[in-house]
């Protein structure tokens, strides 16, 4: 009888990622970190790298399965199409009609002037705030005291007059022609852009374009990502000037020895207020980065993780036949 003694050795080839380490460290910890910290709180590793006209990435191994995680951000200034200048006007009267009858006399005449610069009534809308009596102290006398009660004396109405125009060199214009009717207090301007998905659409293009580009550079690093699983998420915002102002005072200190003498005269230091755009630092992608006025600045960001799973473990398996005679045969076995 022959003893037939069978043998089997495994060999396991394992697939290495690298992925180099490079610049921009505290944006890649202050922005990507925090963008990504779901998917990095248990990682057992963590690569980062930004170099000049590259693309953000993070390779996470969390578990037994590593993910890639690409991030683009992208910025597109845009003019605005159309704009609204609010205007609030404030009259007190006698009765509610004077009142009503002062105000109305303001507002036409506003309205008269801004036909001159082609602005029509069907792009004046006047809106009533409010109608309320205003009182006043009446004294009124006893024999050993005197006693202030309200009583009402008149009335206050607020009106708000809401002015849409296309060209933005107008406002000047419109704001001379409320002053010339005693309206004085200008509340904001805001801005409209019409067709608000063609900008998503172009700015999304662009950053498609970016990141199906510079995924290419990591073929060149021994890293394939045709094949494995990939999911995308995208965020996009929209920023109008109105937010973007911010206030600053600039004045020098008072003269020492003018404090010494006490003759210091203290005046009020205005508040001056600027158009502050949103920095492009942050983002990758910037359309129309060159702007004179106020824009409109659409913000998209793209991400796209690749879960790359584990390779199937290949084994080949070696047949030896050791015969009573010592001899080993290595056995050929389809």
């Amino acid at each position: 009888m022959k003893t037939i003694i069978l043998f089997f050795s495994a060999i396991l080839f394992p697939i290495s990622i690298f992925a180099q380490a490079g610049g921009n460290v505290i944006y890649e910890q202050n922005n990507r970190y925090i963008q990504n910290k779901a998917y990095n709180d248990n990682a057992e590793m963590v690569w980062s790298y930004r170099g000049d006209n590259s693309l953000n990435y993070q390779i996470v191994q969390a578990g037994n399965n590593k993910e890639m995680i690409f991030t683009v951000n992208a910025l597109m200034n845009v003019k605005a199409d159309s704009y609204l200048a609010i205007f609030n006007l404030t009259q007190t009267g006698a009765t509610a009609k004077e009142v009503n009858d002062l105000v109305n006399t303001k507002i036409n005449g506003f309205k008269k002037e801004l036909e001159v610069n082609n602005i029509s009534g069907s792009d004046i809308f006047t809106d009533i705030i409010s109608l309320v009596p205003v009182y006043e102290y009446e004294i009124e006398k006893k024999l050993f005291s005197k006693t202030y009660t309200e009583v009402p004396q008149g009335f206050e109405m607020q009106k708000n007059i809401h002015i849409k125009f296309t060209d933005e060199n107008l406002l000047d214009d419109i704001i001379t022609s409320a002053a010339n009717n005693e309206i004085y207090d200008f509340i904001k301007l805001e801005y409209f852009v019409e067709n608000n998905d063609d900008k998503y659409s172009k700015i999304r293009a662009k950053s498609v374009e970016y990141m199906l580009k510079k995924n290419e550079t990591f073929k060149d690093l021994g890293i394939d990502l045709d094949t494995v699983y990939h999911i995308i998420s995208e965020q996009s915002s929209v920023v109008y000037p109105i937010d973007r102002y911010e206030g600053y005072q600039a004045f020098t200190g008072t003269s020492l020895e003018a404090v010494k003498r006490k003759s210091v005269t203290k005046v009020r230091k205005p508040k001056t207020m600027f158009y502050n755009k949103l920095p492009y630092h942050k983002y990758d992608i910037v359309i129309n980065p060159a702007i004179l006025e106020p824009a409109v600045q659409f913000t998209y960001s793209l991400t796209l993780k690749y879960v790359i799973k584990d390779p199937v473990k290949k084994v080949d398996k070696e047949f030896i036949l050791v015969t009573p005679e010592g001899i080993v045969r290595t056995l050929k076995i389809d």
